[in-house]
């Protein structure tokens, strides 16, 4: 009986503590929140995180309406499900939520937030966009790499018909979806830097360059710890004590990632010291044009940024 009145308690004191926690923080912005679900002291509402996710935030909204609070977490999210509160974000206050929460794991990886996709709205992130609109992905930009895209696509098509040869009947199956994302990488690569090593095409099997397939390791292990799967994003304790090794996890594939784009920029800028320009220039030897006449703008860490983002966007998509 002394147990039971004791968890008893335990609870109350819980309870209470979190709502005194709750109402301190919402006081102290002067701001009221919009209806919520029932919350677990410190976990807030990530027992609703079940998937599919959709589903369960349909649920929550026939009980709580159109826009309702959670907390997931420490972190307070608001949900919008209704088409006109939708569109009344994305136009009449659009500049209001054009900001990303900045997550820990998100501020790892992204040089505390310098990424265009995770910057905040402001002058910087101004520039990097103007930057990446004209300087880097324009259409001009596209029709000059249009020569790598042909050589890549008609490379892909010679190793497919040497696997249809090589196989019985002269028939193979072929994984188009995966050829076609492979190909999309590596002109990507190429684009990026050029300094592709050399590959034989009687390698059939994959379509991926050597710094492509490098690339997307690396990314296939930072997936995982990024996002709303991330509970370590969530729950402070987790991050204090690196529980499951979230911390250490990212950071090995984050100083992987950044030693291969830097060893990209370091050879394209050995290529422009010694003269050796291309007409077509890559987007680093782009970027490190500029930072020739503006070094305190476009550093060694904007430039790995802006190739980092570049070539996830593929990835991630």
């Amino acid at each position: 009986m002394d147990k039971a009145y004791v968890a008893i308690l335990s609870v109350a004191f819980l309870f209470l503590l979190h709502y005194l926690v709750g109402r301190a923080a919402v006081g102290g912005e002067g701001k009221r929140l919009p209806p919520s679900p029932l919350a677990i002291p410190f976990i807030g509402h990530l027992h609703l995180v079940k998937t599919p996710f959709h589903s369960a935030l349909t649920r929550l909204a026939a009980r709580h309406g159109p826009v309702f609070s959670m907390r997931m977490g420490h972190r307070r999210a608001v949900v919008v499900s209704s088409p006109e509160c939708a569109k009344a974000c994305f136009t009449e206050h659009d500049q209001t939520f054009a900001n990303r929460p900045h997550f820990p794991s998100i501020r790892l990886v992204s040089f505390d937030g310098a990424m265009l996709s995770v910057s905040s709205y402001g002058p910087y992130w101004r520039n990097l966009r103007r930057v990446a609109a004209v300087q880097l992905l324009s259409a001009h930009r596209v029709a000059c790499m249009s020569s790598f895209i042909s050589a890549e696509v008609r490379a892909m098509v010679r190793r497919m018909s040497r696997a249809a040869a090589a196989a019985p009947d002269g028939a193979a199956r072929i994984q188009l979806k995966r050829r076609l994302f492979e190909v999309s990488l590596s002109v990507l690569m190429e684009t990026i830097a050029q300094t592709k090593t050399s590959r034989t095409e009687a390698n059939a099997d994959t379509d991926m360059s050597p710094e492509a397939h490098e690339f997307k390791q690396i990314i296939d292990e930072l997936v995982p710890y990024l996002g709303m799967a991330n509970r370590w994003d969530y729950l402070p304790v987790l991050r204090w004590f690196d529980v499951f090794g979230v911390r250490n996890k990212i950071l090995d594939a984050v100083s992987r990632r950044d030693a291969f784009l830097r060893r990209l920029i370091d050879g394209e800028r050995r290529r422009l010291d010694e003269g050796s320009e291309s007409e077509i220039k890559s987007m680093i030897a782009v970027l490190l044009t500029m930072q020739k006449s503006e070094p305190e703008v476009y550093t060694d860490t904007v430039i790995i940024a802006l190739c980092a983002v570049s070539a996830s966007s593929v990835l991630l998509h």
